[in-house]
Order: structure tokens, then sequence, then C-alpha cells
């Protein structure tokens, strides 16, 4: 039908979201203030720091009494992590905390520039997916790497496009435009 505008569907292992944004839990004064900004944001996905946000101890405030896992999805990741070894040990505990098979990989080459070790996400992106985890990879802009990435079995893709902090936008439109043709997996920029 002329006219007719396609709605946008953004959509992750069968999953439907209204938001494209994703938003993490961290950074902020308190638990308030990060409920309060999630619900501002209209994000439908939260990334949780699971080294670094209390989802277990009961004695201290948590995040689920603020953020409620029911209406926003909880995407752990392994932010901090520098290695498979902790990444792995990080996201099994996710699960068996929470439950939670949807998770963002996250493995740290440089403590400066935050630039992802490809050698340790990709071998760790084989153990998640083996074990059932549906992983949103972050990684480098290097389409050869999104391929095997995907050919491994990656829910999504998360390239870096420009230096974390660093507000230049993408850096190398080239490559990003080369992965999103040569991938069919949802693409989302960090």
């Amino acid at each position: 039908m002329a006219g007719r505008v396609k709605k946008d569907v953004f959509k992750i292992d069968k999953k439907i979201f209204k938001s494209r944004l994703i938003v993490g839990t961290g950074k902020y004064k308190n638990l308030e203030e990060t409920a309060k900004a999630i619900k501002s944001s209209g994000a439908d996905i939260v990334t949780v720091a699971v080294r670094r946000v209390n989802i277990s101890d009961k004695k201290k405030p948590l995040l689920m009494d603020y953020v409620n896992p029911k209406k926003i999805t909880y995407l752990p990741n392994t932010a901090g992590c520098f290695n498979a070894k902790d990444a792995l040990r990080t996201l099994r505990l996710a699960r068996e905390i929470g439950g939670w098979k949807m998770v963002k990989l996250e493995i740290l080459g440089d403590k400066k520039t935050l630039y992802p070790d490809m050698i340790e996400t990709l071998k760790t992106t084989e153990v998640l997916v083996k074990e059932g985890f549906k992983v949103l990879v972050y990684c480098t802009d290097d389409p050869l790497h999104a391929k095997k990435l995907e050919d491994m079995g990656a829910s999504a893709i998360m390239p870096l496009a420009a230096p974390i902090g660093s507000g230049l936008g993408i850096q190398n439109k080239i490559n990003i435009q080369i992965i999103r043709k040569q991938t069919k997996l949802p693409l989302i920029i960090d």
C-alpha cells in the first residue's frame, strides 16, 4: 500500500523491544537515581555490570528493588573482565542468580582505551553459545570478526564505533556499513 510506513522493529533472538536505546545501571549516585534515569530514557534494556551492582546480597539495597526485571530486560555484562575465565565466571553467576541467558560479553584488552580483546572475545563467545547463552558481543568494528561472531551463534554484535567516552561519533562508517551488509545479526553501536 502506498504511503504506509513499515514499523521499525528491534528484535534480538526472537524478543521484540520498543526502544533501541540500551542504558547502563552504573555511574549513578544511588539506585533511586538509577531507576529514575532508566524510566526517563524509555529504554527496554539495561546493562548490569554483574561485578559492580548488587544483585544478590539481600542485606544491601538490590537493583531489582528499584528496576523491575519483569518490566525492563536486564542485560548482565562482563564489565571489568580482561580474560575469558573471568567473563565466563561472571556470566555463569548471573545465570545462576537471576536466570539471565541474554548477556553482553565485554572482554577488554586495554584499561585506558577500553578496546576489546578479540581473541578472548571469540573464544568466550563460542563457549557461551554452546552453554545456551544469547550473547550480545562488544567487539571491534572489523567486518571479519563480526562475521565470525555471527557464524559462532552470537545473537547481536556491538562494535566499538569510537573510543569510549570520546564523544567522537562513528569513526569508521565504511566498516559499520560492511558489517551491516554482510551479517544478519542486530547491530548495536556501542
